[in-house]
């Protein structure tokens, strides 16, 4: 596994997400980015457990369609 994300990587997500980083902002984004999933890489997913959804949203007008 990677030690991180590398400035090409931000500058990559920054075009994919349509964001301009200014070329003096790079390194302050690549430091916040690795420090915003740091949790998530050191997560195992394989431990998470499945849960369904608490709630559900019903998308039809009115939000009723007499399915209770």
């Amino acid at each position: 596994m990677s030690e991180g994300i590398t400035a090409d990587e931000v500058r990559q997500r920054a075009q994919v997400a349509g964001l301009a980083v200014r070329e003096d902002r790079l390194e302050m984004v690549r430091r916040l980015l690795n420090d915003a999933l740091a949790p998530l890489r050191r997560m195992d997913s394989r431990a998470v457990r499945e849960i369904e959804p608490a709630s559900t949203f019903e998308a039809a007008p009115g939000g009723d369609d007499g399915r209770r």
